[in-house]
């Protein structure tokens, strides 16, 4: 919003009574106002305040809510330190209003000196900072910040603070500022140390004299006089009484007890204070580079939307002694992980800390360390599916988090989690009535707990975006201009140049990520080795394109799939080797030679890409066979499942073999669908098709498979249409209203075609409906045809496969011709 400021009557006088803090935070407040040129109205109106409301701030009356702050400081268009500066005078007038140092208060003297110092010299956070670098005394900003809202608490910073404030005021206001400020601290340690519960040690006494030394001699003028001229003999006797009272209230920095027992249980340090953290580190995905710029930001400047209302509520409330948990629910680079890193850094100045558990795995850190969080802890669970879903962990995470929430003895502390929706749909959907719940402590855990990010930025959003672009942030500028459907966070994590770059790029390099893509949305970890990939790509080329490759072709491949997209991001990264086959036991074949070393990871959008257009392929025959020779065990499972749902039953039967001869555990069969046979060996048919039923909605492909045999051998075709669509459903296919609709009119041709298009797409439900429609047609090659394209889709279990194809299908969809699965790997 560009608007002019209104000519109307001026602004009352603030009232003469009003406390300090609360007067610095509205003067504050008035002056950015004015600045900004925007009416009461229209700054209220970009704020999503009342204009009663906000004048009630300008005036002094009310306070604003750290909630609230972020959404003035944008209409605002404050720079960041500009916004720091007054979250902290915001929560100065804050802790004034509870009385953490009222006028009447010993302990509030400090806080009120260093106030009134900071007013007078009119140096901002970052002109502190350097000037304490100039004094060979750096500290970081959120230590200024710590020292100037809780000064009593950060002895000897705040006198470090004050130092520097004492040498920008005028040479005769320096002595009298001095005595007071030396008043204040001794007041506040005496304080301290009578309300103080934890044993006290001295620290470098020497260091701290030395400081209280250079204070008085510079409010004295004595360095410019004689740099080593004594000090007055009555201001040595304060200086030691001072001296004496601080040393009992400073302890030695050491890593807390829950500190310590994280470190051991996980040999290296997933927890520390939140200033130490790199958001990169915490998975917030880096931003591109602008076209011909270079910005020498970490990340662009954060647009507020209005679920960072509810979240930073949400911190609030575990910032004022609350325990909290909190998941932020979206696709793949909305902004989720951004959004909490944004919220958790207003802790920071409090001494909270975070803990990201990942080391050795992020499940087994989880459980193994849960019990040693302590109070003012972040827990940061990011991508919170590789947690509460894990197979045998997810459970117990789940009720140790629960646990941790609930006792008031262990909190405050604040739990932030994202999902993408299918997870949560998984976790939070309910089963069907006396069936086993495979989630049901991460559903309690959940229940509540959910808050729902869009896709893009709304209309607001994207006027606040235009805002912030105009200020010179080249990044936003960039992504509102090419970005659709505002779905501006998608291109600042690259999203769309790596697809421009996946569209354009050349056929060796291509077949290198149709590969990757493959693997991983057959359920293939992130990890992919170099070799499997190399020797997987030589079938997604033609004939024609792989006569016409050099003999190192697969260098050139790594090489264009991993160069930086805007310099961050790239189609590929290289990673850790992940654990699979010694090189002794793989069946090698000259990729070994020809690809690099270590493995690599598709970006994440491109595997959301490849499940959206790829999931009606089949991968061909190379893929499975670089599967065999170079996956490991889990991934070998995953694919065999993955074999098995496209009828592809010679791989899926030779990939679990190969799995099981590395080592794997062949009893990953889910419970539930070991249940279901028992149960309907018994006799209790109902019980058995309501834990079939089950199983499928956990991804059971065994279970899916013995469930549609079940109703095609009954001639049960509308519990199949019905398993189909829901299926459909679980993948995102929209209902198939229009087709439906026409063959209701008789239109049946314009059924089919309607029908025909969504099953190219990979639709089940389409592809049940055309089948059925071609075979009351008479028509057998027709539905044949369907029947195979559903295979390729991982759909075979619509059709009774093993009538259709006793042997399965090979994986270029014809039909397999026995023979001995270990003769094909000679």
């Amino acid at each position: 919003m560009t608007g002019t400021r209104r000519v109307g009557r001026r602004m009352a006088d603030l009232p003469h009574d009003l406390p300090p803090a609360r007067r610095a935070f509205a003067a504050e407040v008035r002056r950015l106002h004015a600045r900004s040129g925007l009416s009461l109205r229209e700054l209220a109106e970009a704020a999503h305040w009342s204009p009663s409301s906000l004048s009630r701030v300008f005036n002094g009356v009310r306070l604003i809510k750290s909630s609230d702050l972020p959404f003035l400081a944008q209409a605002l268009r404050l720079s960041e330190e500009e916004t720091r500066g007054l979250e902290l005078r915001a929560q100065r007038a804050q802790a004034e209003a509870l009385g953490e140092g009222g006028p009447h208060s010993d302990r509030s003297a400090l806080f009120d000196h260093l106030l009134t110092l900071q007013e007078e010299s009119g140096l901002s956070l970052r002109e502190i900072s350097q000037r304490l670098e100039l004094d060979a005394t750096p500290l970081s900003k959120s230590s200024i910040e710590r020292a100037l809202r809780h000064p009593d608490r950060a002895l000897p910073h705040s006198l470090q603070v004050a130092k520097v404030l004492i040498d920008s005021l005028p040479e005769a206001e320096r002595k009298a500022a001095a005595e007071g400020v030396l008043n204040a601290a001794l007041a506040a340690s005496r304080a301290d140390a009578a309300d103080s519960v934890t044993p006290r040690t001295a620290t470098h006494e020497a260091v701290v004299m030395e400081l209280l030394q250079a204070v008085i001699r510079r409010s004295l003028s004595l360095s410019a006089q004689d740099p080593d001229a004594p000090l007055p003999e009555a201001t040595l006797s304060t200086l030691s009484q001072s001296m004496a009272a601080l040393t009992a209230s400073l302890t030695v920095p050491e890593l807390p007890p829950h500190g310590r027992a994280i470190a051991a249980s996980t040999g290296r340090s997933t927890l520390k204070p939140i200033s130490e953290w790199n958001p990169f580190d915490l998975e917030v995905h880096p931003a591109v580079e602008p076209s011909g710029h270079r910005t020498g930001q970490v990340l662009p400047a954060y647009v507020v939307r209005e679920h960072d209302r509810l979240l930073l509520n949400e911190v609030a409330a575990a910032g004022a002694g609350s325990s909290r948990m909190v998941v932020l629910v979206g696709t793949s680079s909305s902004g989720k992980t951004r959004a909490c890193w944004e919220a958790v850094k207003s802790l920071a100045s409090g001494g909270w800390k975070l803990w990201h558990p990942f080391d050795p795995t992020r499940a087994e850190e989880a459980l193994e360390s849960m019990r040693a969080v302590a109070p003012r802890t972040v827990v940061w669970l990011n991508e919170s599916q590789h947690y509460l879903g894990h197979p045998r962990h997810g459970e117990r995470i789940a009720a140790a988090l629960r646990d941790l929430l609930a006792r008031p003895d262990r909190g405050p502390v604040l739990v932030m989690g994202t999902l993408w929706p299918e997870y949560a749909s998984r976790f939070t959907d309910p089963p069907a009535a006396g069936v086993p719940d495979p989630h049901a402590q991460v559903r309690a855990l959940l229940a509540g707990r959910l808050i729902h990010i869009p896709d893009g930025f709304d209309d607001r959003a994207l006027e606040s975006a235009n805002g912030l672009a105009q200020q010179g942030d080249a990044r936003l500028a960039e992504a509102l201009a090419y970005s659709i459907d505002g779905r501006v966070t998608q291109f600042l994590a690259g999203a769309p140049a790596l697809v421009t770059r996946y569209h354009a790029a050349t056929p060796a390099a291509r077949a290198v990520l149709h590969a990757a893509m493959d693997a991983r949305r057959c359920g293939a970890g992130a990890a992919l080795p170099a070799a499997f990939l190399a020797d997987a790509a030589v079938d997604y080329l033609s004939d024609a394109e792989f006569d016409t490759l050099p003999n190192d072709w697969t260098t050139g491949a790594f090489e264009e799939v991993t160069r930086p997209v805007h310099g961050h991001m790239a189609p590929m990264t290289k990673v850790r080797t992940p654990a699979g086959p010694r090189v002794e036991e793989q069946v090698g074949t000259a990729a070994q030679e020809r690809a690099p070393d270590g493995a690599f990871q598709v970006a994440e959008y491109l595997v959301q890409v490849g499940k959206m257009t790829r999931r009606s392929l089949f991968p061909p025959a190379s893929f499975w066979h670089a599967a065999y020779d170079y996956l490991a065990p889990p991934d070998l499972f995953a694919l065999s499942e993955a074999a098995f749902r496209g009828a592809r039953l010679e791989w899926a039967n030779g990939l679990l073999r190969r799995a099981v001869d590395l080592g794997g555990d062949v009893g990953a069969t889910s419970d539930l669908y070991r249940r279901a046979v028992v149960t309907e060996q018994s006799g209790d048919l109902q019980g058995a098709e309501a834990l079939y039923e089950q199983a499928v909605d956990a991804g059971d492909p065994l279970a899916l498979f013995r469930i549609a045999q079940k109703y095609e051998h009954a001639g049960d075709t509308k519990s199949l249409e019905r398993l189909a669509r829901k299926a459909a459903d679980l993948e995102g296919f929209r209902p198939l209203t229009d087709a439906q609709r026409l063959e209701q009119e008789g239109d049946r041709e314009g059924a089919k075609a309607l029908y025909g298009q969504a099953a190219d797409a990979g639709d089940p439900s389409a592809l049940f409906r055309l089948a059925q429609m071609h075979e009351a047609a008479g028509d057998s090659d027709a539905s044949e045809r369907v029947a195979r394209k559903a295979a390729d889709a991982g759909h075979a279990w619509l059709f009774d496969f093993p009538a259709r194809w006793p042997h399965g299908l090979d994986p270029d969809g014809g039909i397999t011709i026995p023979r001995r699965f270990s003769d094909e790997q000679d």
